[in-house]
């Protein structure tokens, strides 16, 4: 996929790729236009010349028609490039999809290399900010998934100066709407805006492809085609002036940015605390975060900045003393072994005031160095009994167990620490001589201090293990616990559901009270939906700062800038700018404050409950949709209905009535019998839909009741044939049952009915001298049933509509539904057989000619007299 990316309309996008889409035509390519947006511009008319196109398909819409792209011809005709301008378009209802860029999805699917053009604004990341810049919320957006997708991204470039006199000659729009354009959307501010945001769009698009070029090629980076800072920070005060100094850097070279720290897991408390306030703001400052997990800081460093093909490293200085004295500040180790790139030192910041000597980041726990303590002294007694068969190089393999248990079980610092104490407990108990730190042999003292040695190096690696395991066990429960959100998320249906398990997750994860509020009638106040645990409420106070989130649309509590003495945190859930909810956390109750992983988590979770939420609403909304289209259908087919079926016979009715009032004297007796006898077919057609839309009420409102009575079925049929009585005289009627048919338990006048409507819808469209049969049988079974079947010699039902045929108002075909009938008639008969429990569908004529109507009715096993006592 090509896409041709542009800041506003009237630059040239489309006229663009039709000119490149010319050139390629002329080197021999397949190229075809699906669809183009000229509006009505004569140079991109002319471009169209020459090119083969797929004709548009024709739809219906609100009595109007509109001419869309036609997918199917698309993928029948297989181009090799296939021209489809407006990747942002919202096709008309109808159509196979709701959004051109999803018929574009369809297509490269399908393998078709398509073309296509956007403007920057449709972009969804984009969204909130063009809304900012030009007060106008773009409603069709397509994801940004779609442009990482393309193979080529073409920028086409318009300076404002030139659009806007490409505007005022009537180029892009029609005078009159270009006069209101250049004074609303297209002003020069709004462009310049607009074209920085797409020439970013284009620049990270580039970035993106040298990344890619450079992985394929195994290239080492960085390859300085655009300025990227990593700014280095320790965890110190001076972090705060270093980051302050990385962002003006890059805001005058116009770089992105991101700061990152290595976490060796052995940070003190105050060493966490101060990450998490520059995290925040770096945050602030429009910056990115990172938080690295290794031993080495300047291994850990170059690698990620190779990494992201960054170009510039930022260190503060080092003027504090070192822990070791051998020890090289940052900055000397990156000139040494960063040479591929620029290496900024920061001047620190707040004075030259020397810092006391940093303490080492260990944090040791009692039953950590209780148990290290014991796994020495369970060495040495194992080494004592050991010693009179063991020589002393076999028995240092005792300590070094010892040494992999403290690492395993407590950490790198253990693992030190028992090295340090089996190397003397080794010396003082078993080296000559014994109970003294002194050595007098040189194999002893060679075997001594290689176990020293080997001690360190493998409990360094020990250590090292168990750091990177626990970091593997916590990533994996994080990555269960999203997908098991994600899915329940999935699972549930409605708002409330959607919230109930947010807040059951963020209990789980951070163990502080949650709740979900929305908002109330009034703009003033809000409303707890779910909290956990239920008795939670919050305070005036927190109501207050909740009000203000939502009119706001930002954070608020604790751990933000606004309201932060609060002991909630209330986060509103946004979508495209729209509120869907709010979350709110009791953070007072948490132990302590929540680390940059738990916020970051935080975050993922919110978003995830956010579009959640958006779903659920949009899914409402098309439900809503539909049961409005749906009555709307409804109302223009009873409209429709009313307009025919009342009318037709009302006309007959005064026709006949008029002529023998107005010529009586010039008719013959026949003659008025005949006109008598059509007045009186044309009422009872009249009654008998009537009655049907008044069936089809009390069965749509549930008020329809049974009062069964015992009746045989040829007292049905003898009533129902009688009240057709004139309407019958065109076909012959056979009836096939047999004389021991069982009496009925059913309301009589609800089955008559019934049957009258499918004689009815059947005698309509029998054929003058057709045969109507009526056909029934027993069918055993627990119920037994009596199965009816009506068959006529029409033309019959296709298949795929003889479900369709049962609802209402359902006019479709040249078969037995046709315009002859309102589409009541079936659909009450379903409703009142199924009252009874029974069933009804259509099928082919056993004759393989016309439609059978088959009807099944369970024979209920009440004694008759039981059933009159009852």
């Amino acid at each position: 996929m090509r896409v041709f990316l542009g800041a506003a309309p009237g630059v040239g996008k489309t006229y663009t790729m039709l000119r490149t889409a010319r050139e390629r035509m002329e080197e021999g390519e397949d190229i075809v236009i699906g669809v183009v947006e000229s509006h009505g511009r004569a140079d991109t008319e002319a471009l169209c010349e020459g090119l083969a196109r797929i004709p548009l398909s024709p739809l219906q819409h609100h009595g109007r028609t509109f001419h869309e792209f036609d997918l199917d011809a698309a993928l029948a005709r297989r181009p090799g490039i296939l021209l489809v301008d407006e990747l942002a378009h919202r096709n008309i209802p109808g159509s196979r999809h709701a959004r051109r860029y999803q018929d574009i999805e369809e297509l490269l699917e399908a393998g078709i290399d398509v073309w296509t053009t956007v403007n920057v604004q449709h972009l969804e990341s984009l969204n909130d900010d063009v809304a900012r810049i030009t007060g106008i919320r773009m409603r069709e957006t397509v994801p940004d998934t779609l442009l990482e997708r393309a193979r080529d991204v073409s920028l086409v470039d318009l300076t404002p100066e030139e659009l806007l006199e490409r505007l005022r000659r009537g180029k892009v729009y029609i005078p009159e709407q270009a006069r209101a354009a250049m004074e609303g959307y297209f002003n020069e501010s709004n462009l310049n805006a607009l074209r920085e945001l797409a020439i970013q769009t284009m620049a990270e698009r580039v970035d993106a492809d040298v990344k890619v070029a450079m992985d394929a090629g195994g290239r080492a980076g960085p390859w300085p085609v655009r300025p990227h800072l990593v700014v280095v920070i320790n965890g110190g005060d001076e972090d705060i002036s270093l980051v302050r100094a990385a962002h003006r850097m890059a805001e005058r070279r116009l770089a992105v940015w991101r700061a990152v720290y290595v976490d060796k897991g052995a940070d003190s408390a105050e060493q966490q605390l101060a990450v998490e306030q520059t995290f925040s703001l770096v945050t602030r400052l429009g910056g990115d975060s990172l938080r690295l997990q290794g031993q080495s800081q300047l291994g850990e460093v170059v690698n990620y900045a190779r990494a992201i093909n960054a170009t510039t490293i930022v260190v503060g200085r080092e003027v504090r003393r070192r822990a070791w004295p051998w020890s090289r500040p940052l900055a000397q180790r990156l000139l040494a072994r960063a040479e591929a790139f620029d290496i900024v030192v920061v001047a620190k910041g707040g004075g030259n005031r020397r810092r006391p000597l940093r303490r080492l980041g260990v944090r040791l726990r009692p039953s950590q160095f209780i148990a290290t303590s014991l796994g020495v002294a369970a060495s040495l007694g194992v080494a004592l009994l050991l010693e009179p068969w063991l020589e002393l190089a076999n028995l240092s393999l005792v300590f070094l167990a010892a040494v992999l248990f403290s690492a395993v079980w407590a950490g790198t610092t253990m693992a030190m620490f028992s090295a340090v104490a089996g190397f003397l407990v080794f010396n003082f108990f078993f080296t000559q001589p014994r109970l003294t730190f002194a050595m007098v042999e040189r194999g002893q003292l060679l075997t001594v201090v290689l176990f020293f040695l080997v001690a360190l190096v493998v409990g360094q690696l020990a250590g090292r293990g168990r750091q990177r395991l626990m970091a593997l066990r916590a990533s994996r429960d994080q990555t269960r616990l999203l997908l098991r959100y994600a899915e329940q998320l999935s699972m549930a249906t409605d708002s409330k559901g959607v919230a109930k398990v947010g807040v059951d997750t963020l209990v789980d994860c951070f163990m502080v009270p949650t709740a979900f509020l929305e908002s109330a009638e009034s703009a003033s106040e809000v409303r707890v939906v779910h909290a956990l645990p239920a008795s939670e409420h919050l305070d005036i106070t927190a109501r207050q700062a909740a009000v203000w989130s939502w009119q706001h649309q930002k954070p608020s509590g604790r751990g933000t800038q606004t309201l932060s003495q609060q002991a909630w945190r209330l986060t509103p859930l946004t979508v495209q700018g729209q509120g869907v909810g709010m979350l709110a956390l009791k953070l007072s109750a948490a132990p302590k404050a929540l680390s940059h992983e738990q916020e970051a988590l935080m975050d993922t979770l919110v978003r995830q409950l956010s579009m959640a939420l958006e779903r659920t609403r949009l899914v409402s909304e098309l439900n809503a949709t539909r049961v409005s289209e749906e009555n709307e259908r409804l109302r223009s087919a009873l409209l429709s209905s009313v307009s025919h079926d009342l009318r037709t016979p009302l006309a007959s009715i005064i026709g006949a009535t008029s002529s023998l009032i107005d010529l009586r004297p010039q008719l013959s007796d026949s003659d008025q019998r005949e006109l008598l006898d059509g007045i009186l077919s044309e009422s009872e057609r009249l009654n008998r839909y009537i009655q049907n839309l008044l069936d089809m009420t009390r069965l749509g409102h549930g008020t329809l009741k049974l009062e069964r009575d015992w009746v045989a079925f040829e007292d049905l049929i003898n009533s129902a044939l009688k009240r057709l009585g004139h309407s019958l005289k065109h076909v012959t009627v056979r009836r096939f049952w047999p004389a021991s048919l069982p009496l009925l338990y059913v309301h009589p006048a609800l089955i008559e009915q019934a049957l009258v409507n499918v004689l009815d819808n059947a005698q309509r469209f029998s054929p003058p001298g057709g045969e109507l049969c009526i056909k029934a049988h027993l069918r055993e079974g627990e119920p037994a049933t009596l199965v009816i079947t009506i068959e006529d010699q029409g033309p019959g039902i296709a298949h795929d509509l003889r479900e369709q045929v049962f609802d209402m108002f359902y006019s479709g075909g040249d078969g037995d539904r046709s315009a002859h009938g309102s589409g009541l008639g079936l659909a009450i008969c379903r409703g009142m057989v199924g009252a009874h429990g029974g069933t009804i569908s259509a099928d082919t004529a056993e004759s393989g000619r016309g439609t059978a109507i088959i009807m099944t009715l369970p024979l209920l096993e009440t004694d008759p007299g039981r059933a009159d006592e009852e």
